[in-house]
Order: structure tokens, then sequence, then C-alpha cells
């Protein structure tokens, strides 16, 4: 291999490099800088062999038989403050305006019987190796909401706790 070809490898690898410590790095800066909701929670607790112990979470806001919808796919959830958590205010199919001072988050609904069924991708937690779910009355979840209206997992709260 000569110079020329040397030096084309290289960047490639700098430039994959660099594109996965900028991709980590914005998770990790919505993680820490947007604004959160806390969302009551229920857990179920399953293992799986290549990923290990995680927690699907189950929230309040995942499910509501206020707002039906014509179809199944991808929604806009309007939240609201509610006491010390947020809850659904209103689901729409279409994308709020941008000037919409609202708080929205992206979702997928589908229709289950009378009950409208949303997922928001936070619906996994990983737990450290071989702890398990551990014992708890209330389990909340603070998330952080990205400027794109994804909802990031900040913090898991167990008993008022932060956990792990």
């Amino acid at each position: 291999m000569n110079i020329k070809s040397a030096r084309w490898v290289w960047a490639v690898v700098l430039a994959q490099v660099v594109f996965l410590l900028a991709w980590a790095g914005y998770h990790e800066g919505v993680r820490h800088t947007a604004p959160t909701v806390r969302l009551k929670t229920l857990p179920v607790d399953p293992r799986d062999i290549l990923r290990g112990d995680y927690m699907i979470l189950n929230y309040e806001i995942s499910r509501t038989e206020k707002f039906p919808i014509a179809a199944n796919g991808d929604v806009f959830v309007v939240l609201k403050p509610e006491g010390a958590h947020h809850v659904v205010a209103d689901v729409l199919t279409e994308e709020p305006a941008a000037d919409d001072p609202r708080l929205w988050v992206y979702a997928r609904a589908w229709q289950n019987g009378n009950n409208l069924r949303l997922d928001y991708g936070i619906e996994r937690f990983f737990v450290p190796e071989g702890r398990g779910t551990p014992r708890f009355t209330t389990l909340e979840v603070e998330a952080a909401v990205s400027g794109a209206h994804r909802l990031y997992i900040r913090h898991v709260w167990l008993d008022g706790k932060k956990f792990p």
C-alpha cells in the first residue's frame, strides 16, 4: 500500500471515529441539558442473554382512552404537568406548528380495543449486571425532551431515590 492509499484509509477511520463520538456526545448532551418530564411507571422484569438485565417500563402516558385516532402510526403527544408528573393532554396526527408553545413528543400509536397504546422509545432500562429488578413501592422516570421532541431516560427513581 502506498502513502496516498494509507492516508485515505486513516481519513476514513478518523471520519468514522469522529462520527461515533459526535453521535454519542449529542445523545449525552440531550440527557444532561434538555428540559425534563417526570413520568409514573410500572416495570416488568425480563432478562436477555445478549443484553443482560433490564426492566420493561410501562408508563401511565403509554395508554389512553380519551384520544382515539383513525389509524395506527406516528403521532404527536402533547404533555402537561399534573401535580409532580406529566400526563397526556392531547394526541395529534399532525405535527404541531414550530411556534406552538406546548410541550410535545413523538410516539408510535396503535389501537388495542378501546385503548390507544403509545410507544415513546424509552420502554427499556438496563440495570447493572446481576442486580435484577430491585424491590420498590414506587417507580418514576425523569425523561429529557430533546429539541427533536424525542424522550431520553435521564434518571430512574425508586421510592424517591435515584437508581442505580
